[in-house]
């Protein structure tokens, strides 16, 4: 794929790099990147971009700040340089408004109009930030993966411990000032994680649990539900995640139940990849077909 390496500063100061193929359009897709993730692993990032770029679309995949497990990202602190000690076991999920708002400006800048949002695993993000912002940029969500952490540990550690886990990250957050202290091995099912991460959409009272497959009459919905831009979810047939979080090994389940919710959106397309995994390994090539087809159906 061929692009360079970008940068962005975040409102509060964070550089944040990316990687920026610009096709010469005013329309873009962003990719977003999942829990400790980064913007160029999933090779299905790479066989996007090059589909997109045949059909003369403009591509960024770029880092938040839940980028690997543990990172000092540099900060820009009033012209000088300091660091910040993040990562996605400790980053607190609402400050993805954030870093999609300077990605968003940044690709204003470069002469992108209208942007379809894309996000893989944690793509509860980019529905929160549309949600929260309205933003007129944004022309559409793709979601990738669309996971529940939190329904996962529910069936993972059983009602009664599971609200027992809330309970006890809730009292370190809000009342302990034990944020940032590391929860023990058991909790750490994506990745170890500080208990302002856990807490961010892993607890069923997070902001970020907003895809509560485990709970169909959760208010929770309610994002999904009052979203009115045209939609794209994708699930792999073996995803591991996406199926234990609603303890099936249907994953069509799943996707209909997204579908149901979805109710508002000007559109709802929803594919599942069947014998694909959480990250497509081995499907890059039918993932790609499927958004690039959707996202020429959207804007032409």
């Amino acid at each position: 794929m061929k692009g360079e390496l970008v940068t962005t500063v975040t409102g509060d100061g964070l550089e944040l790099r990316g990687f920026f193929s610009d096709n010469g359009s005013d329309v873009a897709v962003f990719h977003s990147h999942g829990t400790a993730g980064d913007f160029y692993t999933h090779k299905f990032i790479e066989v996007e971009g090059e589909r997109l770029a045949t059909e003369k679309i403009s591509f960024l995949s770029a880092n938040n700040r839940g980028h690997d497990v543990y990172a000092d990202i540099r900060k820009i602190v009033d012209g000088k340089t300091e660091w910040a000690s993040v990562g996605g076991g400790f980053e607190k999920f609402e400050d993805c408004l954030t870093d999609i708002s300077a990605w968003l400006n940044f690709l204003e800048s470069r002469g992108i109009k209208k942007v379809i949002l894309q996000a893989h695993s944690l793509t509860q993000k980019i529905l929160y930030y549309q949600s929260m912002k309205k933003d007129n940029r944004v022309i559409a969500q793709i979601h990738l993966s669309p996971c529940n952490d939190a329904g996962f540990m529910f069936y993972r550690l059983g009602e009664q411990k599971y609200k027992e886990v809330n309970a006890m990250v809730r009292r370190m957050v809000e009342k302990e000032g034990r944020a940032t202290e590391m929860l023990p091995k058991e909790l750490a099912v994506v990745c170890p994680m500080a208990a302002q991460a856990y807490y961010g959409y892993l607890t069923e009272e997070g902001v970020g649990n907003l895809f509560p497959y485990h709970n169909p009459s959760s208010s929770k919905w309610e994002t999904l539900e009052k979203t009115t831009e045209p939609l794209l979810a994708v699930f792999g047939g073996n995803d591991a995640f996406i199926n234990g979080s609603m303890n099936t090994d249907d994953a069509n389940k799943v996707a209909s139940r997204f579908k149901e919710k979805a109710k508002s959106a000007k559109s709802i397309e929803v594919k599942v990849i069947n014998n694909s995994a959480h990250s497509y390994i081995e499907h890059e090539d039918e993932l790609a077909n499927v958004i690039v087809n959707w996202v020429k159906s959207e804007i032409r």
